[in-house]
């Protein structure tokens, strides 16, 4: 049979008893197809059913030409609600139905059984939560009250976990699983008692729990000894460290000292549960921690100093304060070799610097500063002056003042004639002191000098007078034309003559011509003046021109404009006057040769015409 002899018109899906059923219902899925065809023998209809859009089919089969396919779903549970939808192969030909969506309401309640109902802390109890009746894959949740604890999947309908019971208390254990979003019902709920473990140790002192450094502790950990033969552990930990891991048959001794003041606990875990007992521990110094000083503050190379090394408080049951030896050090070096009373005396200078600290000892304790770097400070050196960008006459500049060494802060002041005129505090090698001034004369650079102190018991060391190359602006330009103005003819030479009345060279010339867009010429010279040529001019150089100078001044001077006119070249003037002199003698040639022709015409006419009498019986014809 050929393609062309049948026709798939069109495929239907009918869901049976209803789109939407109660659990246990046996559904039935149609698949009816509607097929036009010639007659004679047909190939086999091919019935594919889908369910949620998958691209693997839920159910196919082949059979004779029947236009009607039915799927069972026995006992339908919510697993099978979903979107549903058929299709017909026959041969190369396929047409698929349209969507039904299917719901199964209700699903079962699951069921809790635990393997015991009564254990101790630490125990764990085996929690099977089931669901048998239900297909797919469920998602199981069990919870200790209202806290979820576990959760798992199973395709089998049923859930085994172990649940570890950690607190004396009435556990109340229940279950529940998803499916396809859809949740079930809680479960039964189960009560299991958890007894409390007794097995909380004791914690104890020797000699006290109040004891001075240098005294021997010893700290035991016990328990009751009836779990002696039990498997159990007991650790001390005081805060974050765990002194001893194993205090079951042992104890732990120590030669205190104040940093083990604090909290101790003895830990007991037997089934994964922890007892705890704490107790405070009370450590009285036998001295303090001493303090380094060191006098006076901001030495100078030259200057002495003093490094002391002292305790302030002592256990006076225990020790006198004549008992405290002390040790200075700086780099770790020992400077007071032989002396214990806690104090180094020395003049400041380059060798005495460095990082000092020391220690006191007393009855095998030994305790240290803080450390503290001394660094002898340097008088500062004879300051330079000078300034930081070009001086310009009569604008702001600035003046920056340093010393190449000397220690911070450092005190920079300017002077002008002698008179203090501003102060500025130099924190660090980055804070710079930088002065404003203006002067009105180039002589006037060299009033300012500053001054540099960075010790009260030092006078101030002043710099050299100040030193710049002062800068005058350009002022009163003047543009000169050579020839003259009323002087330029045709073809000669004229130059632009650019003057700067006023000025420290270098100096920037621009030449321009009014009316054009562009400069003519621009150039720099070390000299007041500069020119501009124009070479073999003609009328079209004819025009208003003007020039400006600058400088390192910055500010532009501009020149007054200047017009001149290109006058014809004499030879040219007088080739036009003779030119002028023929036409005109030609002229008058012309019309004379003309006149005299036309007077011999106009003779020669009157003598050639005779006018004749008219007949008397002519007519007289008058022309309008």
């Amino acid at each position: 049979m050929s393609f062309d002899e049948f026709i798939i018109k069109g495929v239907k899906l009918f869901v049976r008893p209803a789109k939407e059923v109660e659990r246990g219902t046996n559904l039935t899925l149609t698949c009816h197809a509607q097929v036009s065809h010639t007659g004679g023998h047909l190939p086999q209809y091919t019935y594919i059913f889908y369910k949620n859009f998958e691209r693997k089919a839920l159910h196919m089969q082949k059979v004779d030409a029947v236009e009607q396919m039915n799927f069972s779903i026995p006992n339908a549970r919510a697993f099978d609600s979903g979107t549903y939808q058929c299709e017909l192969m026959i041969e190369q030909q396929n047409s698929k139905s349209q969507t039904e969506s299917v719901k199964v309401k209700g699903l079962q309640v699951p069921e809790l059984i635990v393997d015991k109902q009564r254990v101790s802390e630490g125990e764990s109890v085996s929690a099977t939560c089931r669901a048998e009746e239900e297909k797919g894959t469920l998602q199981f949740s069990f919870k200790d009250g209202t806290k979820e604890v576990h959760r798992d999947s199973s395709e089998s309908g049923h859930v085994q976990t172990l649940f570890p019971l950690n607190s004396a208390r009435i556990a109340r254990l229940s279950c529940l699983y998803f499916i396809d979003r859809l949740e079930s019902n809680v479960s039964n709920v189960v009560n299991v008692e958890v007894q409390e473990l007794d097995i909380r140790p004791t914690i104890t002192f020797q000699p006290s729990t109040e004891v001075i450094e240098g005294d021997t502790v010893q700290i035991f950990c016990r328990v009751d000894s009836k779990f002696q033969n039990s498997t159990f552990s007991v650790r001390l930990i005081k805060g974050k460290d765990l002194l001893k891991p194993d205090m079951k048959n042992s104890h732990y001794s120590k030669v205190v000292q104040a940093t083990d003041t604090g909290e101790y606990e003895c830990s007991t875990t037997m089934n994964s549960i922890t007892k705890t007992d704490a107790q405070n521990l009370t450590v009285k110094e036998l001295f303090s921690k001493p303090i380094l000083t060191i006098r006076p503050v901001g030495v100078f190379e030259g200057q002495p100093f003093t490094v002391t090394c002292k305790s302030s408080d002592f256990a006076s049951e225990r020790i006198s304060r004549d008992k405290v030896k002390y040790s200075i050090l700086m780099n770790g070096r020992s400077v007071t070799l032989g002396a214990f009373n806690g104090e180094y005396n020395a003049t400041a200078s380059t060798q005495t610097n460095g990082n000092y600290t020391c220690s006191a000892q007393a009855n095998n304790i030994f305790k240290w500063s803080q450390h503290q770097i001394f660094k002898a400070k340097m008088l500062v050196s004879k300051p330079i002056i000078e300034v930081v960008d070009k001086v310009v006459l009569h604008r702001p500049f600035k003046i920056h003042c340093h010393s190449e060494y000397g220690s911070f802060p450092i005190n920079y002041t300017l002077i002008r004639n002698r008179k203090p005129l501003n102060q500025i505090l130099s924190q660090d090698e980055n804070d710079h002191a930088i002065f404003s001034a203006v002067i009105s004369t180039k002589e006037e650079i060299h009033y300012y000098k500053c001054n540099a102190q960075n010790s009260q018991n030092n006078p101030p060391l002043t710099s050299d007078a100040l030193s710049a190359q002062v800068i005058v602006p350009v002022k009163k330009v003047s543009l000169e034309v050579l020839p003259r103005p009323d002087q330029v003819i045709e073809g000669s030479d004229v130059y632009l003559i650019c003057n700067a009345g006023i000025g420290t060279p270098p100096i920037s010339f621009n030449w321009y011509r009014l009316g054009s867009n562009s400069t003519l010429m621009s150039q720099t010279v070390q000299v007041n003046n500069s020119a501009h040529k124009l070479p073999t001019v003609s009328s079209e150089d004819s025009g208003t021109y003007y020039c400006e100078a600058f400088n390192n001044g910055i500010e532009h001077s501009q020149s007054d404009k200047v017009t001149f006119t290109v006058r014809m070249a004499h030879w040219k003037i007088g080739i036009i006057a003779t030119v002028c002199l023929l036409l005109l003698a030609l002229s008058v040639v012309f019309l004379i040769k003309y006149r005299s022709k036309r007077g011999k015409r106009e003779t020669a006419a009157q003598l050639s015409v005779k006018p004749a009498s008219p007949k008397s019986d002519d007519a007289i014809i008058s022309h309008p």
